[in-house]
């Protein structure tokens, strides 16, 4: 027996969470694509304890993937995510269809902000725009109080803070730090897709970052050298491609004002034809 609600139908969801609002519930929300790890399992904890009401989504958005094998081969497992949530003791998984998400035929794309046209937004081309219509229509059917995300996602969750206030949604954001294995490798579903020889080289990509952010706080001048360095060395140690390795202000990922305090590194790289990516401020 399960100890928490699956509910499929977004009318059904809304009623369930208006009754809870009621009873002046505060409702926390976790989404999800699927293939949760502990870097989800963290953002459920850290839920139940600022929430009254958890609820988890489970949906595989295919706006926010650039080909269609990419999203195929997106590592989901249901009955796992399943077990995993009921041991958690959420209150509600929500697991919506595509028709439930976007109940018209014809979908309406959001723009995502001005933030999301360099780092990931200029190599995954519509990438933000799906995360943030997605995530409008999720916000509107679950209508939490707070929603939780991880850090390792900095940009996106930028343009999701800039989402709510554009549309005045009433939802505060909660970041939790990146959970990270041992050896530093952030906890990504993409991790699965790894194998032996490319999970031993992927701890390289934290270390490399966490490395540039400490040498460019003792020299911003270094910057770039840093920055063509790092590129070098990831490549040598066996990543097949870099689509970018930058440091910005983390405030508005810009260089403009960028100060020892406010300085953050991004990256993302590829072993195989899996793409990681990671940030760190030191």
């Amino acid at each position: 027996m399960t100890s928490f609600k699956i509910v499929k139908d977004s009318k059904i969801l809304l009623s369930e969470i208006k009754k809870l609002k009621l009873k002046k519930k505060i409702i926390g929300f976790v989404p999800t694509l699927g293939g949760l790890h502990k870097g989800h399992f963290d953002l459920i904890d850290l839920a139940k304890k600022k929430s009254d009401i958890v609820v988890v989504s489970i949906f595989l958005n295919p706006l926010q993937f650039n080909s269609k094998n990419d999203f195929i081969k997106y590592p989901s497992n249901l009955n796992y995510d399943k077990r995993k949530i009921n041991k958690k003791k959420v209150n509600i998984l929500y697991l919506p269809s595509i028709k439930e998400v976007f109940p018209t035929k014809r979908i309406k794309i959001i723009k995502a902000s001005s933030k999301s046209k360099k780092l990931c937004g200029k190599f995954r081309k519509g990438h933000f725009d799906g995360v943030v219509t997605v995530l409008k229509s999720l916000f509107e059917q679950v209508s939490p109080n707070i929603a939780f995300f991880g850090e390792k996602d900095f940009q996106q969750n930028l343009i999701i803070k800039d989402l709510i206030s554009k549309y005045k949604l009433k939802i505060k954001v909660n970041i939790i730090p990146t959970v990270r294995e041992n050896n530093g490798l952030a906890f990504s579903s993409r991790n699965f897709l790894l194998d032996k020889k490319q999970k031993k080289i992927a701890p390289f990509l934290f270390k490399t970052i966490k490395e540039i952010s400490f040498k460019a706080k003792k020299d911003l001048k270094q910057l770039n050298n840093l920055k063509l360095k790092g590129k070098k060395e990831l490549i040598n140690l066996g990543f097949n491609k870099i689509d970018y390795l930058e440091v910005y202000n983390e405030n508005n990922l810009l260089k403009k004002d960028m100060k020892k305090n406010n300085l953050r590194v991004f990256v993302a790289a590829y072993l195989g034809k899996t793409r990681l990516i990671d940030n760190y401020k030191s």
